[in-house]
């Protein structure tokens, strides 16, 4: 009988527990995979990336801009700057120019 209200108790209590959420460690993996994956993605030289602007799980998106020079001879070192969405799920990024 103890043990069955032992076991009764220390469910409830499991059940009651809250989420724990992700480590800081975990959030500075995320932020190097992205800054990683944007600057990778837009095939800057000397690209620097901003700060993610990260949007909920229901989306699933940090957003970044990354300003760079580009390396293709005829943009003679002309800088650009380009938004990139990295889905945090999927790992997977989308680059878009910004208009200046």
């Amino acid at each position: 009988m103890k043990l069955a209200l032992f076991m009764l108790f220390t469910a409830i209590g499991l059940a009651a527990t809250p989420a724990l959420a992700s480590s800081d460690a975990a959030w500075a993996a995320l932020n190097k995979a992205s800054a990683k994956a944007c600057i990778a993605a837009t095939g800057f030289k000397n690209a620097k990336v901003s700060a993610p602007t990260g949007f909920s799980d229901t989306v699933g998106y940090d957003a970044r801009i990354v300003t760079g020079t580009y390396p293709q001879k005829h943009m003679k070192n002309a800088t650009g700057q380009m938004l990139c969405l990295y889905a945090r799920k999927s790992k997977t990024v989308e680059v878009q120019e910004l208009a200046k």
